[in-house]
């Protein structure tokens, strides 16, 4: 089987999403599947085909030169996503040979379906990792209510296309069948971490603390993800106000993103003391970064959880890092944490509560212990990729007997 994998991102421009992708192709190779993928190249960071793709059998791909634009600038971006969409309409429909088609989340993907469903044909896995346009409205980057329903409306449009939806968690299966998807057309493959690479990385081979000189004794706050939209890092600074006269208690702040400068700003202006930054680091590093922390807050901003999952939670677990998060009180996130005993969540913006909890992990190691020993086991038995790429597996393999 082969399936044609169209992404409006690529590997060479660090993004949050990319190592799943990697994993996801990877395992497909590994299956048995043969994969056609379709990318962007924007930043030319990183290289523009992983080490762990290159020279795979079964493995081809098409690379497109894009712009890179601000995400704030939304409606050159959306225009920007239409162009792609045509530029890769001349690239896939050469892909004569193709299965299954597996669409990665994005908001102008109703384009790539309407061509895909009009020439192409085949039956089509949309992968959503971030509901739109409910997410831009909910952070308040989309704040025209007309601008919203047209969105809105070629977004039904892009769910009715899609033979199969996948959503990363069951409060986004929820937003998805709140807004008219039928639910037997949703599928829930949660994020993973891949069991080949993560894993707790000791000290003394911990390649990031080497390289930026961590002191060891030290309690390390840490975030580590894309400095945009959906971080509130108002919550980071607030906590670590409150918490600036234990001496041994320190953040890091590690990766970029639209609001980083922002973020700068407020960092200088502060005057704090006990917070360090520092920048994205490439996907093979992440292991390492993690595992520099001693506890990992995920502080989001209302409107996120619904419309998107913390993907890294899955990385924590597997590199033994405590999860502190700031979430809705009413999402199934917020009570998976509680309620298994595999992480502590508060409600959003509540960064008292959060530094509360800072302050008592510092204080009780054996708290640490008991919830990254659940959190680890739960993460081996839902969260490893081995279980999650075989979703995506078990679809294309249903969606290939429809035929």
């Amino acid at each position: 089987m082969k399936i044609l994998f169209i992404t409006p991102e690529g590997f060479d421009t660090a993004g949050p999403n990319n190592q799943m992708a990697m994993v996801m192709i990877s395992d497909f190779l590994s299956g048995g599947y043969d994969v056609h993928l379709i990318q962007s190249r924007r930043k030319k960071e990183y290289p523009q085909i992983p080490q762990r793709l290159e020279g795979r059998k079964g493995f081809t791909c098409d690379i497109i030169d894009r712009k890179d634009i601000d995400k704030s600038h939304l409606i050159v971006r959306y225009l920007d996503e239409v162009k792609y969409a045509f530029q890769g309409f001349r690239r896939w429909r050469k892909v004569r040979d193709a299965d299954v088609v597996f669409v990665q989340s994005c908001p102008t993907v109703v384009w790539q379906l309407v061509l895909l469903k009009l020439i192409y044909r085949k039956p089509i896995v949309y992968n959503v990792y971030d509901v739109f346009p409910g997410h831009g409205k909910d952070v308040g980057m989309i704040k025209s209510s007309f601008i919203y329903k047209c969105f809105a409306l070629l977004q039904k449009l892009a769910y009715a296309l899609s033979d199969v939806t996948v959503v990363l968690s069951e409060d986004m299966k929820q937003k998805l069948a709140s807004q008219g998807v039928k639910p037997e057309k949703i599928r829930i493959v949660f994020p993973w971490y891949d069991v080949e690479t993560v894993r707790e990385i000791p000290r003394d081979e911990n390649r990031f603390i080497r390289e930026y000189g961590i002191e060891p004794g030290k309690f390390y706050v840490q975030f580590a993800g894309s400095i945009g939209v959906v971080l509130d890092r108002q919550s980071i600074l607030e906590a670590a106000q409150l918490l600036k006269n234990e001496k041994d208690i320190v953040f890091q702040i590690i990766g970029d993103g639209g609001a980083r400068k922002k973020l700068e700003g407020e960092l200088e202006q502060s005057g704090l003391e006990n917070v360090r930054l520092y920048p994205w680091q490439p996907m093979d590093m992440i292991p390492d970064v993690y595992s520099a922390g001693s506890v990992c807050v995920i502080p989001l901003n209302k409107g996120v959880i619904g419309n998107g999952v913390p993907s890294k939670s899955p990385l924590l677990m597997a590199c033994n890092r405590p999860i502190i998060a700031l979430v809705e009180k009413d999402s199934h996130y917020y009570r998976l944490l509680n309620e298994s005993g595999i992480g502590i969540a508060h409600d959003s913006n509540d960064y008292r509560a959060m530094a509360e909890s800072i302050l008592e992990l510092y204080r009780n190691p054996e708290k640490i212990s008991e919830l990254t020993r659940r959190a680890n086991e739960y993460a081996r038995r839902e969260l490893s990729s081995t279980v999650n790429t075989r979703k995506f597996m078990n679809i294309f393999d249903e969606l290939g007997k429809k035929k």
